[in-house]
């Protein structure tokens, strides 16, 4: 079942990045997916890491001409949400903040990828734009997905 809200994630980020404010507001749902999923994964973090590098082949497949960029990135990310949900509890508030956090480290990690490949030059700037222009809307959608998700384990349970 919650294969199908990463994927439906991956379907409205695709849809959200055609429309004019997306260069306001950058969706980043599928991260964001399995940034707030990441319990209902029955403590599998294996299975975990491994989903989210395959979304993120998808994802550069789908969005970006830099194949396993994402790939990378993603994993890098999942190990994050994997070490950080260890020491924080599960609520609405901290899946937000790991949201937060997991939007900067792969705002840096792409961003350095892109200065190694030469495809930008360093600016500050930019990077501090990509994740500022990246978190609210990440943080509406990941509220709304954290009591999606909810209602439908007591559905599932």
């Amino acid at each position: 079942m919650y294969y199908l809200l990463i994927v439906l994630s991956l379907i409205l980020e695709s849809c959200i990045s055609n429309f004019t404010f997306a260069t306001i507001l950058v969706p980043l749902f599928l991260l964001t997916s399995f940034t707030i999923l990441h319990p209902y994964y029955k403590n599998n973090k294996i299975n975990f890491i491994l989903s989210a590098m395959f979304f993120g082949l998808i994802y550069d497949i789908a969005f970006t001409d830099l194949v396993f960029i994402n790939t990378i990135c993603f994993g890098i990310c999942s190990i994050f949400v994997v070490t950080l949900y260890k020491y924080i509890k599960y609520n609405i508030f901290n899946a937000n903040l790991i949201n937060i956090i997991v939007i900067i480290i792969y705002r840096i990690i792409s961003y350095i990828f892109l200065i190694i490949l030469d495809y930008v030059n360093f600016c500050f700037l930019d990077l501090l734009k990509g994740i500022y222009s990246s978190i609210l809307i990440n943080i509406v959608y990941g509220t709304i997905l954290f009591l999606v998700s909810k209602c439908l384990n007591k559905k599932i349970e």
